[in-house]
């Protein structure tokens, strides 16, 4: 199966990668995986918690001429795949036609991650990162499918919150393996404070989550199920199926309950603010 993504063809998913990584979330270095844990350990398993959150999202389409344009189904559509994810654990996530932005700008089209070009349009186009989801679509530089902030990353930079699209992964997208909108959960996987399931490797600190089997890299394409590249110390198969990992977007299929588990103590701690909107 070929790959046609960024207006450029690959043989694999693995050389797509290699030549550009597909998400560009940043990996957390020691220092705020540390500094993490402690926040999340003086947390009290007493704490008052909703069962249920709603997030609205804030669609900013950043597009090039007639490039870039995401319809109304488009957006409908991704709202709900992510609500077929994430409501089974409480979280929802909300639309409104009304607060749709679309920006003509050929320079942030093709942003790169941390450029001064998405500075600038963050700064420019957010909703208030308190009250929404701020979900921006664009070209973006090849090889990227998106990324996005971590739930501590809004302590002192409040502008570049939230998750960056290419536009054409999301669902009817033009990428292939990638089109079905679950690009999408990934990323709000990361902007709930989810690391990849491969975190680390075998040798570091993993993903925090007891409940993700260790696994050595990314997983792609369409694995057979079995051991794959899990760890051997770990006696089960590499989550093959899971939301973050790099899989195709047909493969994606599930979360653990220990993920979910971090994310509402992930939202607990930075963006507590969403329990005010409860369903």
């Amino acid at each position: 199966m070929s790959y046609h993504i960024n207006n450029k063809d690959y043989g694999s998913i693995e050389e797509f990668v290699l030549q550009g990584r597909g998400c560009a979330t940043t990996t957390p270095n020691h220092y705020q995986v540390r500094r993490n844990d402690e926040r999340m350990a003086a947390i009290s398993s007493n704490a008052p918690r909703p069962d249920n959150t709603v997030i609205p999202v804030r669609f900013i389409h950043i597009t090039d001429d007639q490039k870039g344009l995401i319809t109304e189904a488009q957006r409908i559509n991704q709202i709900e795949i992510l609500n077929e994810a994430y409501s089974l654990y409480g979280i929802q996530f909300s639309y409104s036609s009304d607060d749709v932005v679309f920006e003509d700008n050929s320079l942030w089209y093709s942003m790169d991650h941390g450029s001064k070009e998405e500075r600038d349009a963050k700064k420019t186009l957010q909703g208030d990162p308190k009250t929404v989801l701020n979900f921006y679509t664009a070209g973006l530089s090849a090889g990227l499918l998106g990324w996005a902030t971590f739930p501590w990353e809004r302590d002192g930079d409040m502008e570049r919150d939230g998750v960056v699209m290419l536009d054409s992964t999301l669902p009817g997208g033009s990428v292939n393996g990638f089109n079905l909108g679950k690009t999408a959960i990934h990323e709000v996987g990361h902007w709930l404070g989810l690391w990849h399931t491969f975190q680390g490797g075998c040798d570091a600190y993993g993903d925090h989550i007891g409940d993700t089997p260790a696994h050595a890299s990314p997983n792609y394409g369409k694995p057979e199920e079995g051991r794959n590249n899990a760890c051997q110390a770990t006696p089960e198969d590499a989550p093959i199926h899971n939301f973050m990992n790099y899989v195709d977007d047909a493969w994606m299929t599930e979360f653990t309950q220990g993920q979910m588990d971090r994310a509402w103590d992930q939202i607990a701690l930075y963006r507590s603010e969403f329990f005010d909107a409860t369903a």
